[in-house]
């Protein structure tokens, strides 16, 4: 509020001291003053010069910049034509002249005006396209056709015999009717041309409704409350009717106000300043109100750390904590971090408010507490069902295991109620090696449903070390037993358990009789094979689970048992 106060009260005065000069002006001519033109025309170059210079400072785009002061250029240009004609000129010749000139800045300023606004939403280094310079053929067209006058009386029409006197009656034809309507023309298109092309919000393309700001920072940009963006028509308005009451030739208006070049001059004027301040043309001002309007926490201090310039929102700061901020961030509390940087003559500091990403944070924390917490029950979850799985898997293989040994475990049942009540020392004994041995087969047969549960191959080691334990089992109960199977190599899952299941079943045929026993397991083309000879067992009836196992007894008395291929289910 105070910095729109003090920007109010700036706007003000200076209104006043350009109201005094006009008024001063208007004293001198209506009292006649000597030497009133002269005096008019020092306050008047004053005043469009002291514009420029304005200009030259406020007004960012250099192409922008150019146009506006050369448009100051010729209405002192202007000015001081209508000096010299009416205060030095003599001749009816000269005079006429430097009327005709009067519109080469009357016809190239509202042209200059149109060039600054094609600039305003370009940058500085790219150039208008080629077909915009051809509007300025039409100024050069008609101010060259008012020139010229004198050759065909297009623009001004003297009676006969009044051509070259100095101050003729003439009447309007219709080249000066042609450079009216360019001037309107101009002005009304920068208008209509800078309200489209606003960047300030809220506007749209309705000019006549005001512009009221919703934030200091949008007051900030704009200049003040109480703008309004119709305020470039206002001058604009004023210069057409005093146009047409200046043709009319009112006396009052002759006297008040009878300078053309003067009330033309201030108008446009006031019609390019009317769109810098309402922030149609962008103007380098209002840094200061706006940086203290600023939703920024900011503070501008000189080099010994005293603040110069604050942001209405900035907390104080201590020079210990401004000290400890340049060029690094401090912590001011949980939710502020304050920076700091040297700028010429200085130091700026502001401070970053970080409540939203602590807010955030705290939201993060807590969704990861509680993401740990559904971790933790996920990972027992699936602990436990691994841990389900795996003793699925256990009694699957436990129960296959039990399926494939069920025959052996029956007879071992039964060799054990039958050693519980055996006769003698002997019959004792011979259970006890069939024990033996089936024990030993339920174990390495185990072992093959474990190793051949999830393989299609598997090593010929392992189908040896069951035979050569099995073999082993036999020749400690008395037995010679022989085993020939290949040293490496790779044997089909279900083939291994096919040859190691026909090694029992033939123990199991021809048990307890048997003395020696020579068993062979190879690969031929049809598949593995086995063969098998035995020494002192009668003829067996059958091998379990082999019905097709061929047997033949030679005269010396051996048995030879022989498959080709055997096979066997995947276990």
């Amino acid at each position: 509020d105070n910095a729109m106060t003090k920007l109010q009260t700036r706007n003000l005065y200076i209104a006043l001291a350009v109201t005094a000069l006009v008024v001063c002006a208007v004293l001198i001519r209506v009292l006649y003053l000597p030497y009133s033109g002269f005096w008019r025309t020092l306050l008047y170059n004053a005043l469009i010069g002291a514009w420029g210079v304005s200009v030259w400072w406020r007004i960012l785009q250099r192409q922008t910049r150019n146009c506006l002061l050369l448009a100051a250029a010729l209405m002192l240009l202007w000015l001081d034509l209508r000096l010299i004609r009416f205060d030095f000129a003599q001749s009816p010749t000269a005079l006429r002249r430097l009327w005709y000139a009067y519109y080469i800045p009357m016809l190239l300023i509202p042209t200059l005006a149109v060039y600054a606004l094609f600039y305003l939403d370009r940058s500085q280094s790219r150039p208008l396209p080629k077909h915009r310079y051809i509007l300025f053929a039409v100024p050069v067209a008609l101010f060259t056709l008012v020139l010229t006058n004198d050759c065909h009386q297009l623009v001004f029409a003297f009676p006969p015999g009044q051509e070259v006197s100095g101050d003729p009656e003439y009447t309007y034809r219709f080249g000066y009717y042609l450079c009216v309507l360019w001037i309107l023309f101009c002005a009304l298109f920068t208008v209509v041309y800078l309200v489209r092309r606003c960047r300030i919000p809220h506007t749209g393309y309705f000019p006549w409704l005001p512009l009221v700001p919703k934030d200091a920072a949008s007051i900030a940009v704009i200049g003040h409350t109480g703008y309004f963006l119709w305020l470039p028509l206002v001058p604009i308005g004023v210069a057409v009717v005093y146009g047409v009451l200046y043709i009319l030739q009112l006396p009052w208006l002759r006297r008040i106000a009878g300078d053309m070049t003067v009330v033309q001059c201030l108008t446009f004027t006031a019609a390019f300043e009317a769109c810098i301040q309402c922030g149609l043309i962008q103007s380098n001002t209002g840094y200061s109100d706006f940086f203290a309007v600023s939703p920024v926490r900011g503070l501008i201090t000189d080099s010994r750390f005293v603040p110069v310039l604050a942001s209405a929102g900035a907390q104080p700061l201590t020079e210990a904590q401004m000290r400890q901020a340049v060029g690094n961030t401090v912590t001011l509390d949980r939710t502020t971090l304050l920076h700091g940087h040297p700028i010429t003559g200085g130091y700026i500091f502001w401070q970053e408010d970080i409540s939203e990403l602590v807010e955030l944070l705290d939201q993060m924390r807590l969704a990861q507490e509680e993401l740990n917490d559904i971790g933790d029950i996920i990972q027992a979850e699936t602990a436990q069902k691994a841990k389900w799985l795996q003793l699925s898997e256990q009694n699957r293989l436990y129960d296959q295991i039990e399926a494939v040994t069920a025959r052996q475990l029956a007879r071992i049942r039964q060799h054990l109620i039958a050693l519980q009540s055996a006769p003698d020392t002997e019959t004792a004994q011979r259970l006890l090696w069939q024990i033996v041995i089936l024990g030993t087969y339920i174990k390495r047969r185990s072992n093959l449903v474990f190793v051949c549960d999830k393989a299609e191959t598997i090593d010929m080691t392992e189908l040896r070390l069951s035979l050569f334990e099995s073999a082993e089992s036999l020749r400690l109960c008395g037995i010679r037993c022989a085993v020939q199977v290949p040293a490496a190599g790779q044997i089909p899952a279900r083939c291994a358990v096919a040859v190691y299941d026909a090694f029992e079943a033939i123990l199991e045929a021809t048990l307890p009789g048997v003395q020696n026993l020579l068993f062979c397991a190879q690969e031929t083309a049809q598949g593995w094979s086995v063969r098998c000879s035995v020494q002192g067992v009668r003829r067996p009836d059958a091998i379990p689970g082999f019905p097709a196992m061929q047997q033949e007894w030679d005269e010396d008395g051996l048995l030879y048992l022989s498959l080709c291929p055997v096979e066997g289910e995947r276990v």
